[in-house]
């Protein structure tokens, strides 16, 4: 069974294109509101209340919920809606939840950083950003979906990040793909050192020591004006480096950056035509 949560809801078994029919747009909420909360139980009255937003829940919603819960658990086998005071959505196995793949890719890709294992770096990265470039339930009108959402765009920027840093030490025909992807950190967040500090890196690794340079004084002047400081010490220490040796590969790096690093600020989500390929 396949659950997918980031972009228009999906629930499929196992053969492709066969959809689960849910009977009606709260049956697909109540499905999708527990796949979001994995194995944890949620109370009834959490749930009520969900499926009632934007709105208060009315004087019978209790009435309402129970055979709409009934309807539900039956659509939804072979999987299994359990409890009764808690509720909690148990998937056969095998099954796969896209919002906890890449939750489960983003965390390996960022492991393997750490390790300095970057082709799998690569690969983990790539695919938590396949997920979170679409939005977490975008029909759903309710703050627990938008706090989701918030979660999903930081995650983006996240594996954004995994996957340029992969690209700039893997070098040769990923050096694009880094140049490209760092911009688009830089774009989405101009104050965030995170992503000039990765494109410089990109320019200089593909021997565009000037572009380089050009990146750091573009990040100098925004922080000068917006905020009346100057870069830190890890992209000053990448500057002195690029003014003072030859262009190298990958990136004149002054230290082992992590691609996890909290400069990177949650940015927009990028469209699909926009993902490296």
């Amino acid at each position: 069974m396949r659950i997918q949560l980031h972009g228009q809801f999906v629930i499929e078994n196992d053969s492709p294109g066969t959809d689960i029919r849910l009977p009606g747009r709260r049956a697909r909420l109540l499905v999708a509101y527990l796949a979001a909360h994995g194995s944890q139980a949620v109370e009834r009255s959490t749930l009520i209340e969900a499926l009632w937003s934007p709105e208060r829940p009315s004087a019978d919603a209790g009435r309402v919920f129970d055979p709409l819960l009934s309807k539900t658990r039956a659509a939804v086998a072979p999987a299994e809606i359990r409890g009764r005071a808690g509720l909690r959505l148990v998937l056969p196995s095998g099954s796969l939840v896209d919002a906890d793949r890449a939750a489960e890719a983003l965390h390996d890709a960022e492991a393997a950083a750490s390790r300095g294992q970057w082709r799998r770096t690569w690969a983990q990265a790539l695919s938590a950003m396949f997920v979170t470039q679409r939005p977490f339930l975008p029909e759903v009108v309710a703050q627990w979906a938008e706090r989701r959402r918030t979660e999903a765009r930081a995650a983006h920027v996240r594996a954004t990040a995994c996957y340029t840093e992969a690209c700039i030490e893997l070098g040769g025909a990923e050096l694009a793909s880094a140049e490209r992807c760092a911009r688009r950190l830089v774009a989405a967040d101009p104050l965030a050192e995170r992503g000039s500090l990765l494109l410089m890196r990109a320019v200089n690794a593909r021997g565009d020591r000037a572009a380089a340079l050009a990146v750091f004084a573009q990040l100098h002047r925004t922080l000068r004006d917006e905020l009346g400081v100057s870069p830190g010490p890890q992209v000053s220490a990448l500057h002195q480096a690029l003014l003072g040796d030859p262009p190298s590969q990958p990136g004149l790096v002054p230290e082992r950056g992590r691609c996890d690093d909290p400069a990177a600020l949650p940015g927009g989500p990028a469209r699909p035509d926009d993902l490296p390929g």
